[in-house]
């Protein structure tokens, strides 16, 4: 299948990932009628050229409200000003964007609403963008979808982001590097940290990235065809600021493709009951695959417990320590495995209950899609409505035989 390949070794901003699109080969006439469908072509103007960063020729997008750049404050977040979530999910409604970009441009607003919820308390739906809340961060934004949509491909890969260190200045006082909108949307995703002083992904890049990537990862094969860059702001010594994009061919994911993962396990028979929620809990969210437990009887005929976990080989060091310190186990059995799987994607289906999120696998191109209810979803729908978790189920799997009433998150 086509796919898009972004590689954030130098972080990732809404700027960054406009120039790598441009670069890459999407007409920046593309982007300035997204700008026009906002209604704000009489604001807005799109900059583009080229520069160099550390011997590195880019492409760089600016956006300009009023005639004027906004330029990058400490933080680096770049974007000033106040609005709510409410207000701008309005104005892309109000909008002429096609429906996927102005779905798909709310989810990654939603995210950021969210980030900035749990940073200062609140509800999602009330709470104000400090630093995400201006006109440019909503044209790098819809922008951005725009351009990987334009690109016609199937699928979209990343590489883990790179980020700072250290701390910046906000409105809020000192903040630490990466800054506490960013760590909650990058929740469960894999990164490392590079020797730079200063913040290199932004909520907003971020929010895009966790948005637009059907996968994150360091191991794929992956055949380019073109390649593009788009360069950031700022002038790092010895390090080119820059996003690396590349469109080509991506192994089609469909039954028979494999991939390879690497499994951990061990066995213990001196935990606590409690102990085994909270592991688990924490593995998931530190990046693990899958985990599960088998009872199993050891030597002398104790009972115990034998954890098995599946990780990406990036995460293995961090899942490896968690399985130590939670458990307190002496040593860790570690293979390599292969798998065979299905595509698999998310929907969203319209059932009586309102339109939930679900997870949808299937054979081949041309087969019927399986849905599968997210437990989670379920549970909070069962305790909103008092009624029992089965109902939901049941009411979901009728649902998926209603003409229409599926819609699949798959970029066509």
């Amino acid at each position: 299948m086509r796919a898009l390949l972004l590689e954030p070794f130098a972080g990732i901003s809404g700027d960054m990932l406009l120039g790598a699109l441009v670069d890459v080969g999407v007409p920046i006439e593309e982007l300035r009628q997204q700008v026009d469908a906002l209604g704000l072509a009489d604001r807005v103007e799109l900059r583009v050229g080229k520069t160099v960063r550390s011997g590195i020729t880019a492409t760089k997008v600016d956006v300009l409200v009023d005639g004027q750049m906004e330029m990058p404050d400490e933080a680096g977040s770049g974007h000033s000003g106040h609005a709510t979530l409410k207000s701008i999910v309005d104005r892309l409604e109000s909008s002429s964007l096609d429906s996927g970009v102005r779905k798909r441009a709310g989810e990654v607003f939603r995210r950021l609403a969210e980030a900035e919820a749990r940073v200062h308390g609140g509800d999602p739906e009330t709470v104000h963008f400090h630093e995400v809340g201006a006109i440019d961060a909503i044209v790098d934004v819809v922008c951005g979808v725009a351009a990987v949509a334009s690109l016609g491909v199937d699928r979209v890969i990343s590489t883990p982001p790179s980020d700072g260190h250290g701390e910046v200045a906000s409105s809020h006082g000192a903040l630490p590097v990466p800054v506490p909108a960013t760590s909650f949307i990058l929740e469960g995703v894999p990164g490392r940290r590079i020797d730079v002083p200063f913040e290199m992904v932004t909520p907003t890049g971020a929010a895009l990235l966790v948005t637009l990537a059907d996968a994150i990862r360091t191991e794929f094969s992956f055949t380019p065809e073109r390649t593009g860059y788009g360069a950031g702001t700022r002038q790092i010594d010895g390090r080119p600021n820059v996003l690396r994009a590349s469109v080509g061919d991506f192994p089609d994911p469909e039954v028979g493709a494999g991939d390879e993962v690497t499994v951990l396990e061990t066995t213990v028979d001196d935990a606590i009951p409690e102990m085994w929620p909270h592991l688990m809990e924490r593995l998931l969210k530190e990046g693990a695959r899958d985990a599960w437990l088998t009872p199993v009887i050891m030597k002398k005929g104790r009972p115990g417990i034998n954890l098995t976990v599946l990780s990406d080989h990036d995460s293995v060091p961090i899942v490896e320590r968690v399985i130590f310190e939670e458990t307190g186990t002496l040593g860790i059995r570690i293979t390599s495995a292969g798998r065979r799987v299905l595509t698999r994607v998310m929907g969203t289906l319209e059932t009586r209950f309102g339109a939930l999120r679900v997870k949808l696998s299937r054979l081949s191109d041309d087969e019927k899609w399986s849905v599968h209810p997210e437990y989670e979803i379920c549970r909070a729908v069962a305790g909103e409505r008092g009624i029992c978790l089965r109902d939901v189920y049941e009411e979901i799997y009728r649902a998926a035989g209603d003409d229409g009433a599926l819609e699949v998150d798959v970029k066509n």
